[in-house]
């Protein structure tokens, strides 16, 4: 006999997916279901999904935490529900501890690479320097260049071990980038952690910004229904409400995209096209001690320097290569110039909550009004 919390439980399961399947049938829309491996439903990607999300490369630096690892799991059940072909290496300093874990996880497709510290290392924290604990961040490059040598990777993600990109947010930069590339820009995201009070907050921002004559914005044309090309499917600026792209909203309804370029362009990872990785591996900042030196103190097109961290030259330093005159990086971040706010399809989640800001994201552009 089953329990009555258990009636209670698939009666509301069967409100639910009637629901669901009489808006389908009242919509016009058809739509198909998944079940991921972490038992959530999920709409499929529209069919086929973007090429340069054929083949993904995912690269994941861990120092081995027991105080952290719950936060890797995390972020590998996440991205094990990305509808595509995924390698994950994760660059650890401790292979067998590592490789008992991601035993009993059952985690496919997941490789090690073992990366071990000089032996005069002090390893602390704050360390400008390969004495810092962060010397591991810069191995991941050694790895992706092996990878994409010997490899037919056509994206190439590094992520710190407690960060969250969902499936939908990855479609949609396999979307923007191709057209973005072209004219010389990385699509980006913006990370935000959640506060005690339940309101999210932009965790790589402290303070307002007046954005009086900034036009570090990018505007990219969509193209039409049924054309070819590069063009893009866009967000309907008419519904303040409506998605920056949904996966059940074709054809677009507006003609333009825009993204903003931001005083700090730093995302804490980095994500490319197999054409922007070739062309970062022949660039000098590729190579550590280069990138070290020339992104020690970087100063943005208003005068305002931001001194990066040791870890953040890995990833933020390959933002530097052939900017576009005028602007600050290659980053630019989904925007709505509406209502003047950067849209959710670009959010990136931080899973420790461990920067405590005070800015939420509608809060941080001040425009003269």
């Amino acid at each position: 006999m089953r329990p009555h919390g258990s009636l209670q439980i698939t009666a509301l399961r069967l409100s639910l997916l009637a629901l669901f399947v009489a808006g389908v049938l009242f919509s016009g829309r058809s739509y198909s279901l998944t079940r991921t491996p972490t038992s959530m439903l999920r709409l499929d990607a529209p069919d086929p999904v973007p090429s340069v999300l054929d083949h993904v490369l995912v690269g994941i630096t861990f120092k081995m935490n027991r105080g952290k690892i719950i936060f890797l799991k995390y972020t590998l059940t996440v991205i094990f529900t990305w509808q595509t072909e995924v390698d994950v290496w994760i660059i650890t300093d401790n292979k067998p501890a590592l490789s008992k874990v991601l035993h009993r996880w059952a985690f496919p497709g997941v490789r090690i690479h073992e990366f071990s510290f000089p032996p005069d290392f002090k390893g602390e924290p704050f360390l400008d320097s390969d004495q810092s604990q962060y010397l591991m961040t810069w191995e991941h490059r050694k790895v992706f260049e092996t990878q994409f040598k010997t490899g037919n990777h056509t994206a190439f993600i590094y992520l710190e071990d407690d960060t969250e990109v969902g499936w939908e947010t990855l479609l949609s930069w396999a979307i923007d980038a191709p057209a973005l590339e072209d004219m010389g820009f990385s699509r980006g995201f913006w990370r935000t952690e959640v506060e005690n009070d339940g309101e999210e907050t932009m965790m790589d921002f402290l303070e307002r910004r007046n954005m009086t004559g900034w036009k570090r914005i990018v505007e990219v044309e969509c193209a039409a229904e049924g054309e070819g090309g590069k063009g893009l499917p866009c967000c309907n600026l008419e519904d303040p409400e409506a998605p920056y792209w949904d996966l059940r909203e074709y054809p677009p309804k507006c003609q333009h995209r825009h993204y903003i370029s931001l005083h700090q362009p730093f995302m804490g990872m980095w994500l490319a096209t197999r054409s922007q990785v070739e062309k970062y591996i022949s660039h000098p900042l590729w190579q550590k001690d280069v990138a070290v030196a020339a992104t020690a103190n970087l100063t943005d097109p208003e005068g305002i320097v931001y001194p990066w961290g040791y870890p953040e030259r890995s990833t933020g330093s390959l933002q530097r290569i052939d900017v576009p005159q005028g602007f600050y990086s290659t980053n630019v971040i989904p925007w709505d110039p509406k209502n003047e706010i950067l849209l959710p399809i670009g959010r990136i989640q931080h899973e420790r909550n461990g920067y405590h800001r005070a800015i939420h994201p509608y809060e941080y552009f001040d425009f003269p009004r």
